[in-house]
């Protein structure tokens, strides 16, 4: 039963992720003065479809040097590992709850690195493990500043679990760290400006450049499936609800499309950065601001 709930769950995120597609290119669309997709159907909103049509009717073309195996299996399994982390999120279709659901958030974003680097090796393309190795750099900076992060929520709280941090608490974790959280999390998901490991013109897409048709399409959505996921994180760890409030879907889904309406004007206002610029803000000023907090709340608690 479990198995079934989180197959109908996975199937409405895909969903989700096509129409946020639409959802952001109109809001780029508009902020860029053009009118973004409105030929299909009406208002264009049949346009993500099509999309995913005509994506996965192009030439399936593999390169014959890559190693086949770990190639063709890590686009999907990186889309089932983004799918994974909505298990830890209070669904209409799954009763199962995690006890230490934010360190299996940690975990399973860990395996996504490895997966980014599988991705660029199993190319047996240069440029494709450049751009893994630069994902894997970007990545790891930020996530020690992640994970001191969730231990300083953690410990703040008291609790391992998304849904039992009080609103207080919560209150308290908005004003001091969730701009930190937020920064973090554009990182860590390769979002523009920091979108480093996928810079078209510079690297031709990164760690992804082999790969096309069906590859290409699972990887694009477990992307977006982890900022979405990320959205609902901020949603559930920052604003400052009553606990009863944190089960609505509905007050949910209104909540995680204003923080990624958020995040799409962030991707429009700002040029992308310099790579060592970025490296060293996570070293030299997160870093170290986030384990100065983590010892402060050792202190206070």
């Amino acid at each position: 039963m479990l198995v079934f709930s989180w197959a109908l769950n996975s199937l409405l995120v895909i969903l989700t992720v096509a129409f946020f597609t639409l959802f952001e290119r109109k809001i780029i669309g508009l902020i860029h003065l053009r009118v973004g997709p409105n030929k299909v159907s009406f208002l264009g909103l049949v346009q993500p479809l099509v999309d995913a049509v005509k994506l996965l009717r192009k030439q399936h073309i593999t390169s014959t040097q890559s190693n086949k195996i770990i190639y063709s299996l890590t686009p999907l399994r990186r889309l089932v590992v983004s799918l994974l982390f909505w298990l830890l999120f209070p669904q209409a279709f799954i009763t199962f709850s995690i006890t230490f659901s934010i360190l299996v958030y940690l975990v399973l974003g860990s395996i996504l690195v490895l997966l980014a680097l599988l991705s660029g090796w199993s190319s047996n393309s240069k440029y494709t493990f450049i751009g893994s190795l630069r994902s894997i750099a970007q990545s790891v900076s930020y996530e020690s500043v992640f994970t001191t992060l969730v231990i300083l929520c953690c410990v703040l709280s008291k609790s391992y679990r998304i849904l039992t941090i009080s609103a207080t608490f919560r209150l308290l974790m908005s004003l001091i760290i969730m701009p930190l959280w937020a920064f973090s999390l554009l990182a860590e998901t390769h979002r523009a400006p920091f979108d480093f490991s996928e810079s078209e013109s510079e690297l031709v897409s990164g760690y992804n450049t082999e790969y096309g048709r069906a590859n290409f399409a699972w990887l694009f959505l477990a992307e977006y499936s982890a900022l979405l996921f990320g959205c609902g994180i901020i949603y559930f760890l920052f604003i400052p609800v009553p606990i009863s409030f944190l089960s609505s879907p509905m007050l949910a889904a209104l909540f995680i499309l204003v923080i990624s309406y958020i995040f799409t004007l962030v991707r429009v206002s700002y040029c992308r950065f310099r790579y060592d610029y970025l490296i060293s803000f996570a070293w030299k000023s997160l870093l170290p601001t986030s384990l100065m907090l983590l010892t402060l709340s050792y202190c206070l608690v």
